[in-house]
């Protein structure tokens, strides 16, 4: 076996991940089964017997004929475009598989976490958040469950943002089935990850193993709404434990769903209220060029431009907060906005929320 048929393998008889890097990292996995078995002396009687079980060789070669020949990829610590990010945390999967296309430019990337059962604030504040990164390069991570999941990959899906889903089951299992429509979108336009072999089912303990992988993908993880002890806040747990950025949206303090975001603030997360407060934190992120919506200002005074301006760098922006940010009276922002919109220069989204339309 060379190295990515014996990682899969090790793989395909649930070798857990730590060991498997322990191999990687301390044996000549080039020739593994010339090895002298003596020097597998510590492992347990079980995991020996699992590695060198001949049922379990022999088994294998349907299996790799499965993933070789289905719609799946795979991707080792060894190869060229295994995630930097991810190779970065203690706990690094060996091995994974996905749908979609691997990028160098996913390093470049926020997680979103937050509750399944959010409430509408919820929904809107990480609809406005997602939308936010519109024109750049950023991507999006997140678990494809229900709730806030679900929420930033569909928005980002719709305004042209990568979205990358992390699932805590086998890549042939679409769980929950009621976000198949999605996966099947973000497997043609984005990335499904899932370091368990085909056919496991989504086992609650698989959840927090995935969760590590979410925000290791990430430079920084964006908590919408949370319990003080839920699946949202381990994921957090993870990414402090690697080094990453974490950004919480305020909450009512008498809502179950913001107590742990609100407890994070308190320790010295960051208050998120818009995507500029995760840009503006990150030092990667600053160094993004955004790109631009091609829209030809020339026939605008200077008020009109600056209002066509904000709304690009701040999509969903309301009359309230371009009045307040730009300076100018709320009277002459509601008339711009009604040129603007009258000349196909922005469109109303509803609740007197403008976007440019662009190119």
């Amino acid at each position: 076996m060379d190295k990515k048929d014996l990682l899969l393998y090790f793989n395909f008889i649930n070798l857990s991940n730590k060991i498997i890097l322990d191999f990687c990292e301390n044996l000549d996995i080039d020739n593994f089964f010339d090895l002298d078995r003596k020097i597998f002396d510590n492992l347990s009687k079980k995991n020996k017997e699992k590695i060198f079980s001949s049922k379990n060789l022999e088994n294998f070669k349907a299996y790799r004929e499965k993933v070789f020949k289905g719609p799946y990829k795979i991707c080792t610590i060894y190869d060229e475009n295994y995630p930097i990010n991810l190779s970065y945390i203690e706990d690094r999967p060996a091995i994974f598989y996905y749908k979609g296309n691997l990028e160098k430019e996913d390093k470049n990337a926020i997680a979103f976490v937050g509750a399944r059962k959010c409430t509408d604030y919820g929904k809107w504040a990480c609809k406005k958040i997602v939308e936010g990164f519109k024109g750049t390069n950023i991507r999006t991570v997140s678990g494809l469950a229900y709730g806030i999941d679900a929420i930033s990959h569909k928005v980002s899906l719709e305004n042209n943002i990568k979205t990358i889903g992390v699932i805590g089951s086998g890549l042939d299992i679409i769980y929950p089935k009621a976000n198949k429509y999605l996966y099947e979108k973000m497997q043609e336009k984005g990335v499904i990850i899932s370091e368990f072999p085909l056919e496991t089912p989504p086992n609650a303990y698989n959840f927090p193993r995935r969760n590590r992988i979410i925000s290791g993908l990430s430079k920084g993880v964006c908590v919408i709404e949370a319990k003080e002890r839920s699946g949202t806040m381990i994921t957090t747990n993870f990414a402090l434990e690697q080094g990453r950025e974490v950004f919480c949206l305020p909450g009512n303090i008498n809502s179950i769903y913001s107590k742990g975001c609100n407890k994070l603030i308190q320790e010295g997360s960051k208050l998120v209220m818009d995507a500029s407060d995760i840009i503006d934190e990150i030092e990667d992120f600053k160094n993004i060029n955004k790109e631009k919506y091609k829209i030809n200002l020339d026939g605008l005074d200077k008020e009109a431009a600056n209002v066509v301006k904000y709304i690009i760098d701040k999509p969903s922006s309301s009359a309230d907060e371009i009045s307040q940010n730009l300076s100018m009276s709320i009277e002459d922002v509601n008339y711009i906005l009604i040129f603007l919109e009258l000349n196909d220069y922005i469109e109303n989204m509803g609740n007197n929320e403008y976007v440019c339309k662009g190119d």
